[in-house]
């Protein structure tokens, strides 16, 4: 992912300083929650489609408001 995000970077769509990094970043956002819920509460804290579409349309939200280049804003 962090290639991408370097080549993303490269045609000026993502503004980064360290792609891993970003990487990174982006994986957590898009995983921490719904990974932790399952782990702290097990089986039943399994979300729903519609959650996890939820869930990373909010985080690809706060990466690229973090990280989308200037010019595309």
């Amino acid at each position: 992912m962090g290639s991408a995000f370097e080549q993303l970077a490269g045609k000026k769509l993502l503004q980064l300083s360290d792609a891993t990094v970003a990487a990174s970043q982006f994986n957590w956002l898009v995983m921490a929650d719904p990974v932790n819920r399952v782990m702290m509460l097990g089986d039943e804290a399994i979300p729903t489609k519609q959650e996890i579409h939820r869930h990373a349309e909010a985080a690809v939200a706060t990466f690229l408001a973090a990280f989308l280049h200037p010019d595309k804003r």
